[in-house]
């Protein structure tokens, strides 16, 4: 709880208002989805105590092979925010077109289906089609915002570019584990990335406060800006730090 409490007070100071507990959900994690909600609801008291202003709403990362051992109960507990919309995490191994097919599975379901960090998943990296093809049939793309300061490597950041730039981003997270490692920064490094990348500033709101509100909401997702030139520009480095490939 004191590492919880830590992450939501830096979330709070880094600007968010509102954030999704999404655990592991798949093969090798303990999480039980049912008891998710009984969870949040202990955090959130637990904030209130502590006087931090950060509103918590439930949620999960689902594991590809976790899919399909999930029954209808379980798909209710882990939509954001309680909503329709799953958090389907992107493989880090080749996973051909599976993902493709449990995406029409969950759509099949009723849920939306929001892909985390395709920009590290070898499926996509390979052919950048594959993600277009999944946001025509309704699926949106989530990437971290580490990834647009190059801290997943220099592959990754060129791919968040090249998906920011097509209007195949829809969401910026922080896939927070920590207070300080992999830290809950999110908006101003979006807005820099936006700057940096010549993008139109309202990408930043729309990719960062639209998107996920309408998502939480089950509302219908607006399309995205219309997208200007593109600056070529290296990720920022931290001081002290190395950009690993």
């Amino acid at each position: 709880m004191a590492g919880a409490l830590a992450l939501a007070r830096a979330a709070v100071e880094a600007g968010t208002r509102v954030m999704a507990a999404t655990p592991h959900i798949g093969t090798g994690y303990p999480v039980v989805p049912l008891e998710i909600s009984a969870r949040v609801w202990e955090l959130e008291r637990a904030l209130e105590r502590a006087g931090i202003d950060l509103e918590v709403v439930t949620g999960g990362e689902v594991a590809p092979g976790g899919v399909s051992q999930l029954l209808e109960p379980d798909l209710t507990a882990l939509g954001l925010g309680g909503g329709s919309c799953i958090l389907l995490e992107c493989p880090f191994t080749p996973a051909g077109d599976l993902m493709a097919l449990l995406v029409e599975s969950l759509q099949e379901r009723g849920m939306r289906v929001l892909l985390a960090h395709p920009e590290r998943s070898p499926t996509f990296l390979r052919d950048i089609r594959r993600v277009e093809e999944l946001v025509e049939k309704g699926a949106f793309v989530q990437i971290t915002a580490g990834s647009l300061e190059g801290a997943f490597g220099r592959t990754a950041w060129r791919y968040c570019s090249v998906l920011l730039e097509r209007g195949l981003a829809h969401v910026v997270a922080s896939d927070a584990h920590g207070a300080v490692d992999r830290s809950p920064q999110v908006s101003s490094i979006v807005e820099e990335t936006v700057w940096r990348q010549g993008l139109p500033q309202q990408l930043s709101a729309y990719l960062t406060e639209i998107v996920p509100r309408a998502l939480l909401d089950g509302a219908p997702v607006p399309a995205g800006p219309v997208h200007a030139r593109r600056r070529t520009l290296r990720p920022r480095r931290q001081r002290g730090e190395r950009l690993a490939d």
